[in-house]
C-alpha cells in the first residue's frame, strides 16, 4: 500500500489519489480553510472514498522555542506533524524532538542540503523522517532542478549511512501534481534510490509514522509504554 503524506486538503485530490492507486493520504491545510470535524465527518469521508486519510499540520517556526510551542499546541490534534525546515537550528531541533514526524525541505534557502552528520544521527535516533518533496524538483526552473537534485542525492547518501527514515511526497495542490506511485518510484531512481528504497519511502515510512502516532499517548518515557 502506497501513501502520499503531503497533499492539500481538497476532495478532488482525494478522489484522484484513490484512482491513481494510493491507499492513504496525509492532508494539510495549504492556506485554505481546513477540513473540520464540525463540517466534514472524517469517518464518512474515508468510507466514501475507501482510502485512509490522516490529518496533517505543517509548522512554520521562527526559532526552536517557537517550534516547540507550536508542536505542543497541535500534536494531539494531528496524525502527522511536519516541520518546515531550512534554518539549521530548526532542522536540528526538529530532528531532536520525537514529537515531530517529518522534517520538510531542510535545504530551503540554503546552499547545502540542510542535513549534516549530527542532524542525520538525531533523525535516526528519534525516527524523524526527512522529506523528499518531488514538487520542488518538478515545479522549479532548470537551475533550481540541478540544486534540488544535488540536495536529494546528498540526503540519500546520508540516509544510506545513518539510516534515518526517508519519505517521498508530492505536496500536491492540484490533480496535475499527483502521479502514480510507480511513476514516483521511477523518478526516485534518477537521484540515487533503488526500487526497494523508493517503495519504502512511499509505504513503510508513512505506515511507521501512523503506528507511532497511535501509541504516542501510551509512551511514558522513551522505551516504556503504558499497558492501558
Amino acid at each position: 500500500m502506497f501513501y502520499d503524506f503531503h497533499v492539500n486538503e481538497d476532495l478532488k485530490l482525494v478522489k484522484e489519489a484513490k484512482r491513481l492507486g494510493y491507499g492513504g493520504l496525509a492532508l494539510f491545510n495549504h492556506g485554505k480553510k481546513p477540513f473540520s470535524d464540525e463540517i466534514i465527518n472524517w469517518n464518512s469521508l474515508k468510507k466514501e472514498y475507501s482510502i485512509k486519510l490522516y490529518k496533517g499540520v505543517l509548522i512554520r517556526a521562527r526559532n526552536p522555542e517557537d517550534m516547540k510551542q507550536k508542536i505542543k499546541k497541535h500534536r494531539k490534534k494531528a496524525d502527522v506533524v511536519m516541520i518546515e525546515g531550512g534554518d539549521q537550528k530548526i532542522n536540528r531541533a526538529a530532528c531532536e524532538d520525537r514529537r515531530v514526524d517529518i522534517l520538510s525541505k531542510p535545504y530551503f534557502n540554503r546552499r547545502d542540503c540542510g542535513i549534516n552528520h549530527v542532524i542525520a544521527k538525531k533523525a535516526a535516533l528519534n525516527e524523524v523522517a526527512i522529506e523528499l518533496n518531488l514538487k520542488h524538483l518538478t515545479k522549479t526552473s532548470s537551475y533550481l532542478h540541478y540544486k534540488v537534485l544535488s540536495y536529494f542525492r546528498e540526503i540519500i547518501k546520508l540516509k544510506k549511512k545513518f539510516n534515518f527514515p526517508l519519505i517521498v511526497t508530492s505536496s500536491a495542490e492540484s490533480i496535475y501534481d499527483l502521479h502514480t506511485p510507480q511513476d514516483l518510484i521511477a523518478l526516485c531512481k534518477c537521484f540515487g534510490m533503488n526500487q526497494e528504497e523508493a517503495a519504502n519511502a512511499l509505504s513503510e515510512t508513512p505506515m511507521n509514522i501512523i503506528e507511532r502516532s497511535k501509541i504516542r499517548d501510551k509512551i511514558i518515557v522513551d522505551g516504556v509504554k503504558s499497558l492501558d
